[in-house]
């Protein structure tokens, strides 16, 4: 999903947004058309988007027109992926994004996948995520050593 900061043309704040939507609703009430606005940053990551709308918001609160910065630098797919299981509390769960997400951004994934996902999330070891993601019938074996979630 794609974040972006924008100003509101009523209230002159920063405000985070899905990029993806049409309009958007600011606190002070005003809604706004995000194909009228111009985007002073762009994200995949929600961390990254608070950061970027809070310097904003001092920027503006201290008088200066905020800098635009075009985009966040490229990130590593598994890094992004890494970011979306860590968000997740439910160890079965959390594997289960993990597998989602190396079939999108691979169609199949092997043990070394896993491992550097694992290893940037840092809580199971890779032998027992395909373990425990078997056993709940989440992943299947497409052929030996290769894995698809189901």
């Amino acid at each position: 999903m794609k974040y972006a900061v924008i100003i509101c043309p009523k209230c002159g704040k920063a405000k985070g947004v899905e990029a993806e939507r049409k309009t958007s609703t600011c606190q002070c009430g005003r809604e706004i058309t995000l194909s009228r606005t111009k985007y002073l940053f762009e994200t995949n990551s929600p961390s990254e988007l608070a950061r970027a709308v809070a310097e904003a918001n001092e920027q503006l609160g201290e008088g200066s027109k905020p800098k635009v910065r075009r985009r966040s630098s490229p990130k590593d797919p598994y890094a992004a992926a890494a970011e979306r299981a860590r968000a997740v509390k439910d160890p079965l769960e959390r594997m289960r994004v993990i597998a989602i997400e190396l079939t999108s951004m691979h169609g199949e994934f092997g043990p070394e996948d896993v491992r550097r996902i694992t290893a940037l999330v840092g809580r199971e070891s890779p032998e027992d995520v395909i373990a425990r993601l078997q056993e709940h019938g989440l992943i299947y074996e497409t052929s030996k050593g290769t894995y698809k979630s189901v």
